[in-house]
This record gives C-alpha cells, sequence and structure tokens, in this order.
C-alpha cells in the first residue's frame, strides 16, 4: 500500500515528559499530569492545569509555547542528525485560534518570532506553511506540503504545533466563555501547554538520513462544521467529525478496519457526544474493540500541538510495537468548529 509520506524522527516538549518517548511511554501509563499552577484562577485560589514545570514561571503565552518549541525541534534535529541540515525543506505547522474577541491579525506573531529563528538554528532556512486553525489547524496545511512533497519539490516536510494556556489572558477567556475547569464545573476544560514535530519524507529519505521510518501516514482529511466551542450546534449531529472518519478511512486497504484512535477529546461534554455520535455513523470502519486514547484527559487542552502530538505517540507505539492493529487514526477538532484527520500505519 503506497503512504503519502514516512515519519523519520520526532520531536516533543510536554507537562509529562521532556521528550517524545518519555512522553509517549508516560501517556502509556495512564498516569495525569495536572496539577495546581503558580497563576491565580479568576475566583481565586489556583489554577488547575497541566503545565510544564521546568519552564520559567514567568514566561506566559505564546513566548512560553515558543520555548517549548525550540526545545522540541532541538530534539527533532537530534533524531534526524546532521545530515537533515543540507535538506531542501518544507514546514506545515498548526498555530493556535484566536481567542473571542481576539483580532486574528494579533495571533502567532511572537511564536513564528520564535518558530523562525529555531528552524534556522536546527535546520537552516525552511519555507514554512501555517495554518491558524488550532487542533485542526494540521490536516488543513499539512496536504499542500505532501503535494510538494509528491513532485520532489522538496526533499522533507517537517510538521508540528505548539500551544500554552498558561496565560492569564487566556484562562479569563475561557473563564468568560464558561469553559474553563472548575470544582463546580467538572465538564470543562483543564488548560494545558504542549509541542510536538514530526520530520517527514518519502522512501528515499532513509537511505539520506541513515534510518527507518518509524510509521506511515496514509490519508488526511479536514471539513468544517456548525459545532464549536461557542455556538448552539447539537453534538449529537456531527458532520463535520463524521465526514473527517470517513474520508481518512477511506485509505485502508479493502480488508482491514480501524482498531485505535487518539483524539484531542477532554472532559467537555459537547465534545464527548460528538465524538460517540460519530463513532456510531462510521461504525463499519472500526472493528471491536475500539481503543481510543485521550491524551487531553492528562495533560491538559493540547491546541495546535493536538495532531502532532497524535502523530509523535503513534511513531512510538509503532516503533516499539504496542499499537493495537496496523492501522490508527488520530483525529483533533478546534474551538471554531474545524475538524481533521490523519490515517497513519505500521511500517
Amino acid at each position: 500500500m503506497k503512504a503519502l509520506a514516512n515519519v523519520y524522527a520526532v520531536g516533543a516538549r510536554s507537562p509529562l515528559g521532556l521528550d517524545a518517548l518519555s512522553t509517549a511511554l508516560m501517556l502509556r501509563t495512564g498516569l495525569p499530569a495536572i496539577t495546581g499552577a503558580p497563576l491565580a484562577a479568576p475566583g481565586g485560589g489556583p489554577l488547575t492545569m497541566a503545565y510544564d514545570r521546568t519552564q520559567d514561571p514567568l514566561q506566559v503565552g505564546e513566548e512560553r509555547a515558543g520555548r517549548l518549541a525550540i526545545e522540541a525541534l532541538r530534539e527533532l534535529a537530534r533524531m534526524a542528525g546532521p545530515a537533515a541540515r543540507g535538506l531542501r525543506l518544507r514546514a506545515a505547522l498548526a498555530f493556535p485560534e484566536a481567542r473571542p474577541g481576539q483580532p486574528k491579525s494579533e495571533v502567532g506573531r511572537v511564536l513564528m518570532s520564535e518558530l523562525r529563528t529555531a528552524l534556522r538554528e536546527t535546520f537552516g532556512e525552511v519555507l514554512v506553511d501555517l495554518s491558524a486553525a488550532g487542533s485542526a489547524g494540521l490536516a488543513y496545511v499539512l496536504p499542500r506540503a505532501l503535494s510538494a512533497l509528491a513532485a520532489r519539490e522538496v526533499d522533507a516536510i517537517i510538521v508540528g504545533g505548539a500551544h500554552s494556556d498558561y496565560d492569564p489572558l487566556q484562562i479569563l477567556a475561557l473563564d468568560v466563555a464558561g469553559r474553563l475547569f472548575t470544582p463546580e464545573r467538572i465538564d470543562g476544560t483543564i488548560p494545558g501547554e504542549c509541542a510536538a514535530f514530526a520530520l517527514l519524507g518519502r522512501d528515499d529519505l532513509a537511505q539520506t538520513l541513515g534510518l527507518s521510518p518509524l510509521c506511515r501516514i496514509h490519508s488526511v482529511a479536514s471539513a468544517e462544521g456548525d459545532l464549536s466551542a461557542y455556538g448552539d450546534a447539537s453534538s449529537l449531529d456531527p458532520v463535520a467529525l463524521t465526514a473527517v472518519i470517513r474520508d481518512a478511512a477511506a485509505g485502508l486497504p479493502e480488508d482491514c478496519q480501524l482498531g485505535w484512535a487518539i483524539g484531542d477529546h477532554g472532559f467537555e461534554a459537547y465534545r464527548t457526544r460528538e465524538l460517540y455520535a460519530a463513532l456510531t455513523r462510521t461504525s463499519s470502519s472500526f472493528c471491536p474493540p475500539i481503543a481510543i486514547d485521550a491524551p487531553a484527559q492528562r495533560m491538559g487542552r493540547l491546541g495546535a500541538a493536538a495532531l502532532p502530538l497524535a502523530l509523535v505517540v503513534a511513531s512510538q507505539m509503532y516503533k516499539r510495537g504496542y499499537a493495537p492493529t496496523p492501522f490508527g487514526l488520530l483525529f483533533a477538532g478546534s474551538d471554531g468548529g474545524e475538524r481533521g484527520a490523519v490515517l497513519v500505519g505500521s511500517v
């Protein structure tokens, strides 16, 4: 089965681990990284969230997300090796969504500056494509980069995203919207932060880098729907999520089904209802029992890092032999109604 690309190297920084391997293995244990953060909750008292306690506690927002991204990119460069610096590279990056009331022109300016510096330091000059669509953003920006890879316009692709809720303005926005987790609002969003990146390439990149593929990408799907974090559409009518699951699963061989998935859903009730309604509509694509992992339930909201982190975790699952079935689905949903999915498989 011909794949769109192979994953050759990964890097991550999260509340659970200082690198990709420790993050993936800690997720496998089921242990949570949720604790009290040194930020005041809007109602007073400590804020419940997942955060990287090795970072400067005075660093917030996009500057903090940028620091996480720099460390994840350095790990990616170490794993890829010195030969990666001489490649023709293109980056497909997911950026955070705008907060309610925040002008879109303000989103990502600090983070983009940090990422350009980090990319230049680790890989040299890299052409960057980005999507400021949050959790599902990678599914929107990745197809164009994969087309460039297939046309041999580039040798490899760097994909990734970074997110941090460690920001008083972000916490306030979640609280005003009635979405922030509190002891009284247990189906709210638990703030989090993460950065994750992967290096993708064709089969011939293995010889150039001296690396074996970790896993393969077979299809990418995206769709927009009316179901958002701020609207009143019914979560029992999951048009967009159903569409991306079906479209991504269309990349399966005829005799294969999905046995596991990694999603970005946390504890918000509307996302849980949406997921189970979509699974009911797409049940023919899955073989029981279905194993669905939800990293956000143990390390807080992942934002733009949701699909990149899922790809990092899936790569480690295949590399170390604990992926339940040969094919898996990675899916995510943005606050604005965008949904994205990526079909991955073993080498």
